[in-house]
């Protein structure tokens, strides 16, 4: 298996592939927590995510072949979380999500990678904060956002193990602003 991939910001080529790999990641990891239906909404929800680039961005890692191998996903926080909503009420804040890397291909610094490019768009679009919300018992998730210097705002202590993070971006230096338009 070769290890050397490309990383691509999604556009419609890769809208389709891009969403049955988040699905699939999400139903290998979450099994029966989510309901069909809240598979479906999540899948659907995905184009309206994609397609709004002023907002939002998708990004995938590709093996050789063009198989997905790892994704991220940043988009503008849409204030549903009940327990955040006055915390983030009025705020540009970016969300992560779908970040997923299979399995043979982690500890690479593949997910790195990708957070460093869904960094740059918030930077680019003058994000104030990146937000995600994490789960204990995904495979190397919450131990991963605190690696790359997320910090807890709220642990929900519920069933699904929710724990909310953030990272501020106001200590970005101008130079890594200056690229993210480069790249973007």
């Amino acid at each position: 298996m070769s290890k050397e991939l490309h990383f691509k910001y999604v556009n419609n080529i890769f809208q389709k592939q891009t969403k049955d790999y988040i699905i699939k990641e999400y139903m290998k990891h979450y099994d029966n927590k989510l309901s069909k239906s809240r598979y479906e909404k999540l899948y659907k929800n995905m184009d309206s995510l994609i397609n709004d680039t002023k907002n939002n961005a998708f990004f995938i890692a590709l093996d050789t072949s063009n198989s997905i191998v790892a994704s991220i996903s940043i988009s503008i926080f849409d204030n549903r979380i009940k327990p955040l909503q006055q915390k983030y009420k009025n705020r540009k804040i970016a969300e992560i999500g779908r970040c997923y890397v299979k399995e043979e291909y982690r500890r690479q610094g593949i997910a790195s990678k990708l957070l460093n490019l869904a960094t740059l768009f918030a930077i680019n679009k003058e994000y104030e904060k990146m937000y995600l919300h994490t789960h204990y018992f995904l495979p190397g998730g919450f131990n991963f956002w605190k690696k790359m210097g997320f910090c807890i705002t709220l642990d929900e202590k519920d069933s699904l193990q929710t724990v909310h993070m953030e990272k501020s971006l106001q200590n970005i230096s101008k130079h890594n602003h200056k690229l993210a338009k480069i790249i973007l």
